[in-house]
């Protein structure tokens, strides 16, 4: 089975992680408020939505064109004056609403306002509060480890830079030295999907940097037998972007797709030039695995926070890297075929170079 899925856009669960969005599912339900005249004076979407109906035909309708049951219950509130809360309302095929119906006086008046829930809404409602809560104890535990983490870079770099002053190992040094830089640069805005800082862009040639992150897999790559391809077909290969960033992502990318292979699999590494949805130049970094491939069911979810299907996975790196991605004014795909492989391609503006 093949499946294309675009990462930013769900229907349903998180959207990419933004804890306003979050909020938004989580607190979002309809309103309808009913006049004296028995006739609705407002709705809103949500609640339209809820019944299956058109707001815009809704308004100044008369409550025979609600569904009968809440019609009755807000009939039952006229007449008594009482409220009547959280009363579950049967919409058939299975589907059921959340009903509070309250009434309101003013001063020439008393309005009914009815407040609408999705009963099928209620799983993800509980879950999402649950990823809310998690990531504010996380803004705080990121703020300690990542104070923690550079007290003990400062004596790795102080050994490095002493390696370096020696001449040994030169090459090696170099290549730490600039992991070092980096993972500072990551500590220092730890999850920073959670408060994201604003990046540095520059003229980035993404040959280089797909090199430099290649060459800090290859002990897996070799470990594993791993075949790897390099096929740099993108002309020019220079975006605008942080180049710490880009390499974030394509770390995360290569290091899933090794995970995802035993040994002997293949893992290709292909850029392109392509035109976009409105003809603009990009530039596509595909990386593709001959792995286990990813259930469909788990497609859609793939780039929530927290969502994992590894033991000890965190469920962060591609949240993180999406983001980067939207940062950069791109987008990641995945396509994948159970028990084949996936491919995830990172489309980027393209950017010629003076």
């Amino acid at each position: 089975m093949s499946s294309d899925k675009l990462g930013s856009k769900k229907r349903g669960g998180l959207s990419g992680g933004n804890p306003l969005s979050l909020l938004h599912e989580c607190f979002a339900c309809g309103v309808i408020v009913v006049g004296a005249r028995k006739r609705i004076v407002a709705c809103t979407a949500e609640a339209a939505e809820h019944l299956h109906r058109d707001a815009a035909k809704l308004l100044d309708a008369p409550l025979s064109s609600l569904p009968a049951p809440l019609a009755r219950l807000i009939q039952e509130t006229a007449r008594s004056g009482k409220a009547i809360l959280n009363r579950e309302i049967p919409l058939g095929q299975a589907t059921a609403l959340r009903a509070s119906i309250l009434p309101v006086k003013t001063r020439e008046q008393v309005e009914i306002v009815i407040v609408l829930n999705s009963l099928t809404s209620t799983p993800v409602f509980e879950q999402n509060l649950r990823r809310l809560d998690r990531l504010a104890g996380l803004g705080t535990l990121s703020a300690s480890m990542a104070h923690e983490i550079k007290n003990g870079m400062v004596a790795i770099k102080t050994f490095v830079d002493l390696l370096a002053q020696k001449g040994q190992d030169t090459e090696l040094t170099e290549v730490v030295g600039r992991e070092l830089v980096r993972i500072n640069a990551i500590v220092t805005q730890m999850l920073r999907f959670a408060a994201p800082s604003r990046a540095a862009f520059t003229t980035v040639r993404v040959h280089d940097v797909l090199d430099h992150s290649l060459r800090l897999v290859q002990h897996q790559v070799n470990g594993k037998l791993i075949s790897l391809q390099r096929h740099y077909q993108a002309e020019p290969d220079t975006v605008r972007g942080d180049d710490a960033q880009l390499q974030q992502v394509f770390m995360n990318l290569l290091l899933n797709a090794l995970e995802a292979m035993g040994t002997n699999g293949v893992l290709t590494v292909k850029t392109e030039t392509v035109k976009g949805e409105r003809s603009e130049r990009q530039l596509r970094i595909n990386i593709q695995d001959t792995g286990v491939g990813i259930a469909p069911e788990n497609l859609e979810h793939l780039f929530e926070p927290f969502f994992t299907t590894k033991q000890n996975g965190t469920g962060l790196g591609l949240a993180i890297s999406q983001r980067i991605a939207l940062e950069h004014h791109g987008l990641i795909h995945v396509h994948s075929d159970p028990g084949k492989g996936s491919r995830f391609s990172l489309s980027l503006p393209a950017f010629a170079a003076a």
